[in-house]
């Protein structure tokens, strides 16, 4: 899942491969279903300043899963292999909450009481289950914005594909990896070698010399308690459970 927390390490691997001056092309691996939009957003805009500032190469390389917000940052690359079992596509975004309605009235006889400043500040509430005039204002303040960002951005990294072809691909539809080769979502089928040796071929390499970046494992970080997965319900924990996640996400993974 892509989240600001593993966004901030590829974004943290991305720049130190920008100062390195030994670095001549970059691989960026994508294993993941998508998640945040913000999130994903911001690793694509990273290489995209990667590429930029160094005039150097990026090849994605799609392994398994590679959708949604996985498939979004592998267009800011120069080019994108995939493996021949990847599943990638599902471009569109999703947005759920949870409503605790009948929970806290019927069961628990909790009676939420909300006073707002206009109709619309709490749309939509986790407090009581959305009417269409609702959905339709998420609709249109937020699911349409983000989608058609998602549409462009496509179309803007794959110089085949129009804005039109990409939205008749964008019905949240996954590709196998021969359905994305011919939709012209990537640029090859293909394995880690190959997108070295294509990274290399771009990059005037003969000889190439892979390094992976790693975040170190530390003693400290494995014993912080800070690190505990421990569910418990806060007011942190309620919020997230309330506020609708508008995501880059393929639900099936």
């Amino acid at each position: 899942m892509i989240d600001s927390r593993n966004a901030d390490q590829v974004i943290e691997q991305i720049r130190a491969a920008r100062n390195d001056k030994a670095v001549k092309a970059l691989i960026l691996r994508v294993f993941s279903p998508g998640g945040m939009v913000s999130s994903s957003d911001q690793i694509y805009r990273e290489i995209l300043k990667y590429r930029t500032e160094t005039n150097k190469p990026v090849v994605a390389f799609m392994q398994s899963v590679a959708a949604s917000g996985g498939y979004y940052a592998s267009v800011a690359c120069d080019e994108i292999i995939a493996e021949p079992t990847v599943i990638t596509g599902s471009i569109g975004v999703i947005a759920n909450y949870f409503v605790f309605q009948q929970l806290l009235e019927e069961k628990l006889g909790i009676q939420p009481v909300v006073i707002k400043s206009g109709e619309k500040k709490d749309w939509p509430s986790a407090f009581q289950k959305p009417t269409e005039e609702q959905k339709q204002y998420l609709n249109d303040k937020i699911i349409t914005p983000v989608f058609e960002r998602f549409v462009r951005i496509v179309a803007e990294g794959r110089d085949e594909l129009s804005i039109d072809n990409v939205r008749r691909l964008a019905d949240g539809s996954i590709y196998n990896a021969t359905e994305a080769l011919d939709e012209k979502l990537i640029d090859d089928i293909g394995y880690m070698d190959d997108a070295i040796n294509t990274a290399a071929v771009i990059a005037g390499i003969e000889k190439p010399h892979v390094v992976e970046y790693n975040k170190p494992f530390t003693l400290s970080r494995f014993m912080n308690p800070n690190s505990q997965t421990a569910f418990k319900i806060d007011r942190k924990t309620l919020c997230e459970f309330t506020t609708p996640q508008v995501l880059y996400l393929w639900n099936g993974y």
